[in-house]
């Protein structure tokens, strides 16, 4: 188990959440299933729990649930865009957020909330809240959510129990990537017990793909830029989508995300890239590796984070020379340096 659990930030967590009546909790900007999941857990924990007043809010433009995620339990009553959030909450946790940028318009309400925890398991995280719980040997949020709960005192239902088991299965690579531990599955065991049904799960996050989301990654493979040399041989694959691919196909930004996982899926390479432009002509960039390159302090590096294995940031400039930047730039960040 993680080192930061009963440390006294920890204790400071757990002492303000039990004496608050009022709880927003943040995910970032665009969640993801660690995100919205953890985010949904502790929620549904806390109301259960007594809490009076319990929120739960993301940014996003436009603001609205990801298609996928719309299933994970609380989401139709629990989730509240950012300008209905309370004004000043007792505390405000932001769950899975590696910076203060990804709060979004969500930080504002940080900076008037009694108390403001950061809970995270990015490596890259600074630190930027009253109470700051970050632990980067933990594999997901979901799984520092999960030991909260516990100390919290509040029952694992069903409901909390596959929005955990979600976050940590999603951000595990259900079970596959190296942070997975002997304690994570423990854990995912507990979560069994606890009554979920852990196929329909899976086959919610990763066997639900729209055929248009289907189509769009076909499309990005064919004019994938495979660099077969990059990385002193170790191999780069770049994949774009631009705002117009996603117009043609009726996608949404939030649907590109896991492009990345079938790029990374690709032997021939040990790192993935996906540069993937927003409505507003922004880029984003999600990279994955199997170990060549240390991806978390190349995304710092771009003014963004994220784990070894796993990283993104905002982009700046057209996809060709964000592309050119990865080519050059990735190889002063060789794992072996």
């Amino acid at each position: 188990m993680t080192s930061v659990v009963g440390s006294g930030e920890w204790r400071r967590l757990v002492a303000a959440l039990d004496r608050a009546d009022s709880v927003v909790v943040v995910g970032h900007v665009n969640p993801d299933p660690d995100a919205l999941g953890s985010a949904l857990a502790l929620a549904l924990g806390l109301r259960g729990a007594g809490c009076a007043q319990v929120q739960v809010s993301f940014d996003a433009e436009p603001f609205a649930v990801p298609r996928a995620l719309r299933w994970l339990p609380g989401a139709s009553d629990l989730i509240v865009a950012p300008e209905q959030v309370l004004a000043q909450p007792d505390c405000l946790v932001a769950v899975d957020c590696a910076a203060p940028d990804r709060l979004g318009r969500l930080l504002e309400v940080a900076g008037r909330a009694g108390v403001f925890a950061v809970l995270d398991h990015h490596r890259s995280n600074p630190g930027f809240g009253d109470i700051e719980v970050v632990a980067s040997d933990a594999p997901a949020t979901g799984v520092l959510v999960a030991r909260l709960l516990d100390d919290l005192g509040c029952p694992r239902t069903p409901d909390i129990a596959t929005n955990l088991y979600a976050a940590i299965s999603s951000d595990t690579g259900s079970f596959r990537f190296p942070a997975t531990t002997a304690q994570t599955h423990g854990l995912a065991a507990e979560l069994h017990r606890s009554g979920i049904d852990h196929s329909a799960i899976a086959t919610e996050l990763f066997a639900s793909r729209p055929i248009a989301v289907a189509r769009l990654a076909g499309q990005m493979m064919v004019d994938a830029q495979y660099e077969e040399t990059a990385l002193h041989g170790a191999g780069l694959l770049i994949g774009i989508v631009s705002r117009a691919d996603r117009a043609d196909l009726g996608v949404s930004f939030d649907e590109v995300e896991s492009l990345v996982t079938d790029l990374a899926a690709i032997g021939d390479a040990d790192t993935a890239v996906l540069l993937k432009e927003d409505d507003d002509g922004g880029w984003r960039v999600s990279a994955r590796s199997k170990g060549a390159v240390d991806l978390g302090a190349f995304a710092a590096s771009r003014g963004g984070g994220g784990h070894t294995q796993a990283a993104g940031y905002a982009a700046a400039g057209d996809a060709e020379v964000i592309s050119a930047d990865l080519l050059h730039g990735l190889e002063g960040f060789m794992a072996d340096r």
